[in-house]
């Protein structure tokens, strides 16, 4: 493929970075993918340990297989006490994103030699890091909450300890269900979006593991990428009820501001995460507040629906996902961490797929506007 280094592509919009098999999304058809699975199967009863399997694997687990993930991430998932205090003391002085960006790379060796022919030790120290990444959003949320370090149990699942840890509260079947299927629809989304595209740069450079999903954390961590998702609850604190919705969404497409939970690059139609997310609300949600909110979630969508889906704007999965996220009774602050939790075994899929194609070093071109050479005399 030979491209034109004359004509500069803002974003490198359409440009193809990677060759993958991990997931596929089809913006046309609104339909996301794992490894040729939907993503509406998948979040139905699918432990994000055997979406671990498959995103690695190629294909769902047998019994022996799923028993096997489950061993490796509760293994794998140990942190020694002086990473605990490392990232306990960081959730006290900045945003919980940031502190889970420092105390990843903190995780990595004292070397930095990482040997990139070594495929089996790329997924083993992914899962494990897969792991850690969820205990450590449980670590910075106790801490931040000005509770004490109460960390993984025996024979709980991954979404049972990243819930429990968050909340401080012993999670009921429904919200473990609940918080699994958050962690599915969310582990992956193309090699192409910011998050992925950085760590399979960072993943070029022969980076630590560590490194490159910190880098990743880094990339997911703005409001243009997977920080939406608090935007878009905070939106509806401040908009207070269904009955203002109109007003306030008349005033801030007027102002051309951004409405977070509206708009994707990739789809055309309703971001199929959106419906997933909509069903586990309809299952979730039973309080007033939370009702209050999903239904100014509705409103939204019904009204911009009229206004900018005939401009190809659609819902996406941050619409609707703090609804749910809140009805888990999850902080704000948390909505990200949880996606980054989520997002890490994507990353390090990513990773090792980057790694088995050759690797080649990430190194694109600039275009010269600036001013000729000239002399100081």
């Amino acid at each position: 493929m030979t491209i034109d280094t004359s004509a500069l592509i803002p974003g490198l919009e359409g440009v193809p970075i990677a060759e993958s098999s991990i997931s596929q999304v089809d913006g046309v058809g609104g339909h996301l993918y794992y490894r040729g699975y939907s993503i509406e199967d998948l979040t139905q009863d699918t432990p994000f340990e055997e979406i671990a399997a498959l995103l690695y694997d190629g294909q769902l687990p047998d019994a022996a297989r799923s028993a096997e993930l489950k061993q490796k991430f509760e293994a794998g998932r140990a942190l020694t006490p002086a990473q605990i205090e490392i990232a306990r003391s960081l959730a006290t002085q900045t945003h919980p994103m940031f502190a889970l960006q420092a105390a990843v790379a903190a995780l990595a060796p004292k070397t930095n030699d990482f040997d990139q022919m070594d495929f089996d030790a790329a997924r083993e120290r992914g899962i494990a890091l897969t792991a850690k990444v969820g205990h450590l959003v449980g670590v910075i949320a106790q801490a931040a909450a000005g509770r004490p370090y109460d960390g993984p149990k025996p024979g709980e699942t991954h979404a049972h300890m990243v819930l429990r840890m968050i909340t401080g509260t012993e999670p009921s079947a429904l919200h473990e269900h609940t918080m699994n299927a958050l962690l599915v629809l969310q582990a992956d989304h193309s090699s192409a979006n910011v998050g992925t595209f950085t760590a399979r740069v960072v993943t070029s450079s022969r980076a630590e593991p560590e490194s490159v999903v910190s880098s990743a954390i880094g990339a997911l961590s703005g409001p243009a990428h997977g920080g939406a998702n608090e935007a878009a609850i905070r939106l509806f604190v401040e908009i207070g009820s269904p009955e203002n919705v109109e007003s306030f969404l008349a005033g801030m497409v007027e102002r051309r501001e951004r409405i977070p939970g509206f708009g994707h690059r990739i789809y055309h139609v309703k971001d199929p995460r959106s419906a997933v997310i909509q069903r586990l609300a309809a299952e979730m949600i039973v309080r007033d507040t939370e009702q209050n909110f999903y239904n100014i979630a509705l409103k939204v969508e019904e009204l911009l629906k009229e206004r900018l889906g005939a401009r190809g704007l659609w819902p996406n999965v941050d619409l609707f996902s703090g609804c749910v996220f809140h009805a888990l009774d999850i902080p704000i602050d948390f909505f990200t961490p949880i996606f980054a939790a989520s997002r890490a075994l994507g990353w390090a899929v990513n990773m090792k797929e980057q790694l088995e194609s050759g690797n080649r070093l990430f190194r694109p071109t600039q275009i010269w506007n600036g001013e000729a050479p000239r002399s100081l005399s």
